[in-house]
């Protein structure tokens, strides 16, 4: 996790944040920003930034969260 930590520091020169909902509260955190770092590019781009975490679509791909945050 540190190591795509630094991976996405030196590609967006800042940490990474959370995103937030359509309605502007906070929605997916930082761990979905890590995926494509993490070796989760196809996993990233199956979320829906712009829903919360708990949206229908995005709820159905908490199952598929990588080993490294469990």
């Amino acid at each position: 996790i540190v190591t795509a930590m630094h991976d996405y520091q030196s590609m967006h020169d800042a940490l990474p944040a959370g995103y937030a909902d359509k309605s502007g509260k906070p929605g997916l955190s930082w761990r979905v920003a890590l995926l494509p770092h993490l070796g989760q590019d196809a996993l990233f781009k199956q979320f829906k930034l712009d829903e919360p975490w708990d949206s229908p679509h995005n709820k159905k791909l908490l199952a598929k969260m990588p080993a490294e945050y469990a």
